[in-house]
């Protein structure tokens, strides 16, 4: 852990956000930068490298200011080895060395977490989790994800792959074909006729669209099923719901408290606070850089 700046590295299939971080959260410097995800694999590292690059020149800071690196990357990843196994966005990074080459090329160590466990520590540390105990909850965007964050630390399980629910059944099908920007579209087609994405849906919604609003009270109802199942597992203090999804928190919210409300056991259900996200955009970057600070000492 380090009592320098850190850099913070949020790896999407989208873009880069690379951010240099205070040990109190603050961001000194950062940068967003292009995945280019059809590009091969040391095309990618070197938009990485860039990225931080632009970010300690916006921090006005050099490499000898800074000691360590956290890197939030796509699932699954074999987090021990520091490989990217198969991340579905990411193709050719499958296999990939990210830790060991990133380093090489940086010239500090760094250290690999999935990107949703990165979403919920930075939540867990500087946003709506703040304070908690157990920290819970879901990042929700073309998939899902999910974290648990207990003392101010990640629960990885032994192999790094704790609170993996995205694969757990549900209706015949993975949890993660309902709770995400594709079931969302899925829902829309069935009820409409007609396709749309995620975003879509929601401008038609707030516009009064009925088959639009029907569509996200029914993502509630379905957000609600791994919002109970990790609330009755952790005991969380806070549960937070993350990623580009929970923009439209406006639109599920209500629906999601109170169906999850009804099957999470009575103790969680009296004290567990069930919130969006606050951190926008920025938490998986201050995660990752949370992933190499020192421990609050609040926590």
């Amino acid at each position: 852990m380090s009592s320098k700046p850190v850099v913070g590295i949020d790896l999407g299939g989208t873009k880069i956000h690379a951010g240099v971080v205070a040990p109190g959260g603050e961001i000194l410097g950062e940068a967003r930068l292009p995945t280019e995800p059809d590009r091969e694999a040391d095309a990618i590292l070197g938009n990485m490298v860039a990225a931080v690059r632009q970010a300690m020149e916006q921090a006005g800071l050099g490499t000898d200011a800074v000691e360590q690196v956290g890197l939030g990357s796509p699932a699954p990843l074999d987090i021990k080895a520091g490989v990217l196994i198969s991340p579905n966005n990411l193709p050719s990074l499958y296999g990939f060395p990210v830790v060991e080459r990133l380093s090489e090329a940086l010239e500090l160590p760094v250290t690999l977490d999935n990107d949703a466990n990165c979403l919920g520590l930075g939540e867990a540390r500087f946003g709506a989790g703040k304070g908690a105990e157990v920290c819970c909850g879901l990042t929700l965007g073309t998939g899902m994800g999910a974290f648990m964050v207990i003392g101010g630390r990640i629960y990885g399980g032994p192999h790094g792959a704790g609170v993996e629910i995205w694969c757990s059944p549900c209706q015949g099908d993975w949890i993660e074909e309902k709770v995400s920007g594709r079931g969302i579209s899925r829902t829309y087609a069935k009820v409409s006729d007609r396709r749309a994405d995620a975003r879509e849906v929601a401008a038609l919604a707030r516009e009064g669209d009925e088959t639009a609003l029907e569509t996200w009270r029914e993502f509630g109802r379905n957000a609600a099923v791994p919002v109970a199942w990790l609330s009755n597992a952790g005991d969380p203090d806070v549960f937070v719901l993350g990623g580009s999804i929970a923009r439209a928190w406006d639109l599920f919210g209500e629906t999601l408290v109170h169906e999850a409300r009804k099957y999470i056991n009575e103790v969680t259900r009296n004290v567990v606070r069930i919130l969006p996200a606050e951190l926008g955009d920025a938490a998986g970057m201050l995660g990752a850089a949370a992933l190499v600070l020192p421990p609050d000492p609040e926590d």
